[in-house]
């Protein structure tokens, strides 16, 4: 089975450049870029997050900030320090061992002769593929410090939107979270123990306080088995949580959810324009950027995307091949459209990002409006079924005894 990499490269001419190699493992694809005369800096599996952690953005223990370090080493450029001295400036002030040695192994490539770009592509997995084109294509108009201050901005932007609708979603969940311990209180403990005084008195329930009492009399005879159930269950649910997040959130069914998919599918597409328009402001082509900035989409758009710059690679504009992907809306292929007539392609995406930001933060908001009070009135009505189901016994036990 052939996995995609990603791989950083000097060519005959002494350029450094990435692409991407399908491969059955890093050795094929390092062995398939020698046979065309490449030198290999560093092999990366597309699947590897880097250094960004997961998908909520916070950064593991031992692995860097890579926009606080782009925001640091580009001051320290722009002070007058060189790229070494400004390094071994930010190893030294890092407090974990593990981050140090990171920045340290990228000094000694850089004092070996690599390009900065050659020396982070040699950290595997550590640096984002974005960040190492990023400053590949900074060393060949000698401006890194405004590429790395570019980068940064990018980041913090990407993780602002991020947090607006991680927000956004905290209640919902939290909500979710309360309500099912609830019924799950009610059905694992309440309920069990009221079956048993309700069964002492003998009497003839409504078919649906007996399906109820039938499973608190269960629950009551196999407590422990409904317990280890219950972990399971708990357990399942925790790791299919954490496999969700740990792809990006990109499965087809939580796009298909209906207002939680369309803001998902939104948020990335806002998430592709901004890093595009970054690459390209910073000398990318703009196939290639958007090549780089695929990573950012679910599966279903990613393969959409490939055969877009295919298209475009075959000669047609990128306004009519993104909008043939379904990745592009008709404001963003007529604002596409008047970038390729302008020339000010960057801008424009930069511009389409800001649009789309607009509307999902509106977006996420008539969600969050209407998801609540939906989520308030679900939970209500299944807690007060089973409130109502237990009473309904002592109603009837109440009537006869008058």
């Amino acid at each position: 089975m052939a996995l995609p990499f990603e791989l950083v490269v000097r060519t005959a001419s002494g350029a450094v450049r990435s692409l991407q190699v399908s491969a059955a493992d890093a050795a094929a694809a390092r062995a398939h870029a020698s046979q065309q005369g490449m030198q290999v800096l560093g092999c990366t599996p597309r699947g590897d997050r880097g250094p960004q952690g997961n998908w909520l953005g916070l950064p593991a223990r031992n692995r860097l900030d890579v926009a606080a370090l782009s925001q640091d080493l580009a001051s320290l450029l722009g002070a007058g320090l060189s790229v070494i001295d400004a390094l071994r400036t930010l190893a030294a002030s890092e407090k974990q061992s593990a981050r140090r040695s990171i920045l340290l192994d990228v000094v000694q490539g850089v004092s070996d002769g690599l390009p900065l770009s050659a020396a982070l592509s040699r950290e595997a997995g550590r640096f984002p593929p974005l960040l190492v084109a990023t400053v590949s294509a900074s060393e060949q108009t000698g401006d890194l410090a405004t590429a790395l201050a570019r980068y940064a901005e990018h980041q913090q932007r990407v993780k602002a939107l991020r947090s607006k609708v991680i927000g956004a979603a905290v209640y919902p969940s939290l909500l979710l979270v309360l309500g099912g311990l609830v019924v799950v209180f009610l059905l694992g403990v309440v309920v069990p123990k009221f079956a048993v005084l309700i069964e002492s008195t003998r009497r003839e329930l409504p078919w649906s306080s007996q399906l109820l009492m039938t499973w608190g009399r269960f629950v009551a005879a196999h407590a422990t088995a409904a317990g280890v159930a219950v972990l399971i269950v708990l357990g399942t649910a925790a790791i299919g949580v954490r496999r969700v997040f740990g792809n990006g959130a990109r499965a087809r069914w939580i796009e298909s959810i209906p207002l939680v998919g369309p803001s998902i599918r939104l948020f990335r597409h806002s998430q592709m324009y901004r890093t595009t328009g970054m690459l390209v402001k910073g000398g990318i082509a703009a196939p290639r950027a958007l090549q780089l900035a695929a990573n950012l989409l679910g599966n279903d758009d990613r393969a959409g995307l490939a055969q877009a710059v295919a298209r475009i690679h075959e000669g047609r504009t990128l306004s009519h091949a993104l909008q043939e992907a379904q990745l592009a809306d008709p404001v963003a292929a007529s604002m596409l459209a008047v970038a390729e007539r302008t020339g000010a392609m960057a801008e424009m995406l930069e511009r389409i990002a800001a649009f789309q930001e607009s509307r999902l933060q509106s977006a996420v908001e008539m969600t969050s409006r209407l998801f609540e009070p939906l989520l308030m009135i679900l939970i209500g009505l299944v807690i007060g079924a089973i409130v109502v189901l237990m009473y309904l016994p002592i109603f009837d036990l109440a009537s006869s005894l008058q």
